[in-house]
């Protein structure tokens, strides 16, 4: 398993989540702020036509590819280009 350094991933705050929303970007990417519970990810999944960019703040994020997982630490941004299978799942609490 790899460690990198830095990354947020949240769920449940207060007010709109989207920062920039997808119509702003033409669909190409969103930011998004939130929080999740230790353990919580979506399922393996693929974005054929969007970048994803997290930027982790506090806590960890593990994610996990095809072929490795990558454990993220606050301060860590992770760049899953589009078309890479892919999930994340929290794996510190904040």
């Amino acid at each position: 398993m790899e460690h990198i350094s830095g990354a947020t991933f949240v769920f449940d705050h207060d007010g709109e989540p989207d920062l920039i929303a997808n119509e702003l970007t033409g669909g190409s990417y969103r930011v998004l702020v939130g929080r999740a519970a230790v353990g919580v990810g979506p399922p393996m999944h693929i974005h054929p036509h969007t970048d994803e960019g997290f930027y982790v703040g506090e806590g960890e994020l593990t994610f996990v590819f095809p072929d490795r997982q990558v454990v993220a630490c606050p301060g860590t941004f992770v760049f899953v280009p589009r078309g890479v299978e892919h999930t994340a799942h929290i794996t510190e609490p904040l």
